[in-house]
């Protein structure tokens, strides 16, 4: 008998928190998990919202209401910022070039062809003869072989 109480007592000691140094050197981060997991909707709704309506008793009951408050605030946040670029996105070039809502008319273009560009690509060449037209302008101030400008040689 004395040597079975002695063992569940050796195996009692070993069971134990370690003592001395061992103990001391443990630093508590706060890295254990607490409250409901954050797959768990509804535990972490009902939490945050004993946020708003119920005074925590101690701190780890504050910081896991304010852990489940912070996934719907996050959630609230980005679906609020995707609502506002729906609703009103901005007109800037490059969100029209790169915005999701643009995607379907470059699929469009890769499997049909792209529409002519606006801007020229090239250089346009013309019939008139610019230095001429100017030259007749400036001196007689009229085009030669255009027709008069006058209402009384419109009348004759």
């Amino acid at each position: 008998r004395a040597g079975a109480s002695a063992a569940r007592a050796g195996a009692a000691a070993k069971s134990r928190a370690p003592l001395g140094p061992m103990r001391e050197a443990r630093r508590h981060l706060g890295e254990t998990t607490t409250g409901p997991p954050v797959s768990d909707l509804a535990a972490n709704a009902k939490l945050a919202v004993e946020f708003f309506t119920t005074s925590p008793l101690s701190y780890r009951e504050f910081k896991q209401r304010c852990i489940s408050l912070r996934l719907f605030a996050f959630a609230g946040v980005c679906s609020g910022c995707v609502v506002s670029l729906v609703v009103s996105p901005p007109k800037s070039s490059y969100w029209m070039t790169w915005s999701p809502g643009y995607i379907f008319s470059w699929v469009r273009s890769s499997f049909f062809g792209s529409k002519p560009p606006i801007f020229l690509t090239e250089k346009v060449e013309r019939a008139t003869d610019v230095p001429d037209v100017v030259k007749q302008l400036t001196t007689t101030r009229r085009l030669a072989g255009a027709g008069s400008d006058s209402e009384e040689e419109d009348d004759h």
